[in-house]
């Protein structure tokens, strides 16, 4: 028998700088299909917020409710066609901030869209925490002091260990948000039949809850239901972990924005169709609610919406680490070792260990709901640059490549002018949205 020796062991020499060049050469990794990649789009669209917002959405617009989401999703569609089209342009981990590096080449402007991210990705990520265990807690004893570090210890380890298992998991919670909406769904659909005498006589009343007029009604709905759709800001950050990033980043962007806008149009219809609007805009979990108020249990659905409200969380903390990797490595305006890629989880161990552990202290030792008030605005002023970065890309007649799909130069002039409108908007509600 021909013994070849042993088949591991220690390498010497030459071997062993060839590994360490590969572990400190280490790129992320294209390890995300095209499915998953939509699926992943999806869950940080749909989220959790549905389960919430619907109700106050409903409490401005009442019957409109469905057209309040329709118009949301057209001001919110010229961004998504933007990014869309940018995502294919620039696939780059940076997302927004690559896009405005891009664009207009100003290494302060990208640092200071690439940092605005990262805030509000963390402060995101943190409010969502907060939120998760105060919400547990209404079921549950539980302590913020050990609940908060538990929960975000847990999803910085699906984040930091590989980009593969955070899509799943983000495949796991947006499957569980989804059946949540379909439970809803189907218990109420029998109530849609009285949907249409409902529409038809809020417009021949010409006014909706509260006495506000049909078009006050729908606007300041849909300025709240804006935030329903964003979430494809996160989405782009993965363009260097997607298998053909410049066919499957658009498609998923499109994917998830139509499949929301679907499951958004329904659970408004039904919603209103099982309870008034007055209860539902003061009801806390609306959603739970309306399938008690059909002699059903609550709790199967308020644990569904748990879990994807966690899969908000660990998608902010993914984008932060990339925005902060590409700041790093491309933009010189991050410290080097942060934009470092382990050689074995081919992710940005260190950014994304402390993203989560920046989480945590603001979880547990800041009023994140006062700091969230301010994202809204953040994100917005990302939009509008982005939007402006790809207006100039194309007046600068800067070329988009083979294989990428172009729109209009009002698509992005469209995005900027609803942007400023959403500001205004958003000042006019005294900061709400998210």
């Amino acid at each position: 028998m021909l013994y070849v020796g042993p088949l591991r062991g220690p390498m010497t020499g030459r071997g062993r700088r060839i590994a360490d060049d590969a572990k400190a050469n280490a790129e992320l990794s294209r390890s995300i299909s095209p499915f998953m990649l939509a699926v992943y789009g999806l869950g940080t669209i749909l989220g959790a917020g549905i389960y919430v917002v619907v109700g106050k959405i409903i409490g401005e617009a009442g019957a409109l409710a469905p057209f309040a989401f329709l118009a949301a999703a057209a001001a919110a569609a010229l961004t998504a066609f933007s990014y869309a089209e940018l995502s294919a342009r620039v696939p780059e981990s940076g997302g927004s901030s690559a896009f405005v590096a891009h664009g207009f080449d100003r290494k302060w402007l990208t640092a200071v869209v690439g940092w605005a991210l990262v805030g509000t990705g963390i402060v995101s990520a943190a409010t969502i925490a907060t939120g998760f265990v105060g919400y547990l807690g209404e079921v549950m004893s539980v302590s913020k002091w050990w609940a908060v570090p538990a929960l975000v210890g847990a999803l910085t380890f699906v984040a930091a260990i590989g980009v593969k298992q955070s899509a799943w998991f983000m495949g796991l919670t947006t499957a569980a948000g989804l059946i949540g909406l379909l439970y809803v769904l189907w218990f109420t659909v029998p109530n849609l039949a009285g949907y249409p005498a409902m529409l038809g006589e809020a417009w021949s009343e010409g006014s909706l809850p509260g006495g506000r007029g049909l078009g006050i009604g729908i606007l300041l709905a849909a300025f709240l239901a804006f935030y329903a759709f964003i979430g494809f800001e996160d989405l782009v950050t993965l363009a260097e972990e997607a298998e053909n990033p410049q066919r499957s980043l658009p498609k998923a962007i499109f994917a998830a924005l139509v499949i929301s806008l679907i499951f958004y149009v329904l659970i408004a219809a039904a919603a209103v169709s099982t309870l008034s609007a007055d209860r539902l805009d003061e009801s806390a979990a609306p959603l739970v609610d309306v399938v008690k108020e059909e002699g059903r249990s609550g709790y199967v659905l308020t644990g569904l919406s748990l879990l994807i409200i966690v899969n908000g969380a660990l998608a902010q903390i993914v984008m932060a680490s990339r925005v902060i990797h590409d700041l790093g490595k491309r933009r010189g305006v991050s410290p080097s070792w942060l934009s470092h890629i382990n050689g074995s989880t081919h992710t940005p161990l260190l950014a994304t260990v402390i993203s989560g552990a920046v989480v945590t202290a603001l979880a547990l030792f800041l009023p994140t709901e006062q700091l969230a008030s301010l994202t809204s605005y953040i994100i917005l002023g990302v939009f509008f640059a982005a939007n402006a970065a790809l207006v100039k890309m194309k007046r600068d007649g800067i070329e988009a490549g083979g294989g990428v799909r172009t729109y209009p130069v009002w698509v992005p002039i469209g995005g900027m002018i609803a942007c400023v409108l959403l500001v205004v908007g958003e000042a006019a509600l005294g900061g709400g949205g998210h």
